[in-house]
């Protein structure tokens, strides 16, 4: 044991009071320091543990990122590849700005406009000529170059695309579908021109081959150069009254008698009525009211009617003709003796070159639906119980006072 220093009457240090060794204070901070570097040594091993397992997992995500990114990068390119090798294939041509100036073009562009750099602002070449909103001849010669639609789409960035669409083959078609239907209308209109030359052309012969009978009298011989004069004259009104037609001048109506109208109409077909022995009948009643018309359009439109019957008629039958006109309405019957209308004929009866006949130009009833129809009438036909074809027309008429 220590013995208590003579000096100072204390234990030795490192003993106790009962003499037992006892850790001096700085053993005891170094202990401390020393269990709480251990643990700081555990903590720092399992945080580098922690931080290697997510080095581990960052590279493992950021190898996966990179070999996505790789694909992308490759899908990319393919489709980029292929995105050239479409607007190549295109027909169309295609020019995307950025900018107001070039920033790419296909081969086709090339082809529709020479001379196309990136870098240079697009603008309609001078040589381009516009023919519609959009299109443009890009050569003087109609037959050369091409016909151009331009087209315009926005893309994003500030980017734009301008599509060059060749329009040449619709265009040349287009063209010629118009020259045929120019073509076909005016072979119409010869046709219908012809068919209403036909009528007096014929009564005008007729009377001319009457004149040139050696034993004619003298009075007959007058009465026929007076009649073969007014048929001449009704032919001349005719070309007169096409030739207005064809520089697009309306005509003019006039307020004409119902029986007057009718009694003219008659008048222009009676010879050929007469000579192939076809009686043609007239009954009007009403006959003193007046209708607000264009007397040759209506007089024509019952001429063809007329005409038509009579093609139908044999030796010794009639054709009548029954009017009636009452209050604000006109009536008008045409019926005949003949066959009577087919069911095929009568579905397309008013169209226009729909004929029965292989002389026939099948415009006859045509111009007389449209004659009625433009004053304002109806036509329609039926056939007879008893055999044979009726019209009737509808025309307005003023009422009297």
């Amino acid at each position: 044991m220590t013995e208590p220093d003579s000096r100072t009457g204390s234990a030795a240090p490192g003993r106790g009071p009962a003499g037992i060794d006892t850790p001096r204070p700085e053993l005891r901070d170094l202990e401390r320091a020393f269990l709480q570097f251990v643990e700081a040594t555990q903590e720092l091993e399992t945080n580098q543990l922690r931080l290697s397992a997510e080095v581990q997992r960052l590279s493992g995500d950021l190898a996966r990122t990179n070999a996505d990114l790789k694909q992308q990068i490759e899908a990319k390119g393919r489709l980029a590849e292929e995105l050239s090798a479409l607007l190549s294939a295109l027909p169309t041509g295609v020019i995307i700005q950025q900018g107001g100036r070039i920033y790419a073009f296909n081969e086709v562009s090339m082809t529709m406009v020479p001379g196309l750099q990136v870098g240079h602002g697009w603008q309609v070449p001078r040589e381009w000529t516009a023919i519609e909103a959009s299109h443009y001849r890009t050569a003087s010669d109609p037959e050369g170059g091409y016909l151009v639609r331009l087209e315009s789409r926005e893309l994003a960035h500030g980017r734009s695309m301008l599509l060059l669409h060749d329009v040449t083959a619709t265009f040349r078609s287009r063209e010629r579908a118009e020259r045929e239907s120019k073509l076909a209308a005016m072979g119409r209109m010869v046709a219908e021109i012809a068919h209403q030359l036909r009528t007096p052309l014929a009564t005008a012969t007729l009377y001319a081959g009457h004149l040139a009978r050696p034993d004619l009298s003298s009075d007959r011989r007058e009465r026929f150069g007076g009649l073969l004069n007014q048929h001449l004259a009704w032919l001349d009104g005719l070309v007169a009254r096409m030739m207005s037609f064809l520089r697009s001048r309306p005509g003019h109506n006039q307020i004409v008698c119902v029986e007057e109208l009718l009694r003219e109409s008659k008048a222009c077909i009676d010879p050929l009525y007469a000579s192939r022995g076809v009686s043609l009948e007239l009954d009007i009643q009403g006959g003193d009211q007046l209708l607000t018309v264009q007397p040759e359009q209506i007089r024509g439109g019952i001429v063809s009617i007329l005409e038509n019957a009579l093609t139908v008629s044999h030796h010794g039958q009639a054709v009548c003709i029954r009017a009636t006109a009452a209050r604000s309405r006109l009536d008008i019957h045409i019926e005949d003796e003949g066959p009577g209308i087919s069911g095929d004929m009568m579905r397309r009866l008013f169209e226009p070159f729909a004929t029965g006949s292989a002389k026939g130009t099948g415009l006859g009833l045509a111009i007389a639906k449209a004659a009625i129809e433009a004053h304002c009438g109806q036509i329609h036909a039926s056939n007879r119980p008893q055999g044979g074809a009726a019209f009737h027309i509808v025309l307005p008429v003023l009422e009297p006072l």
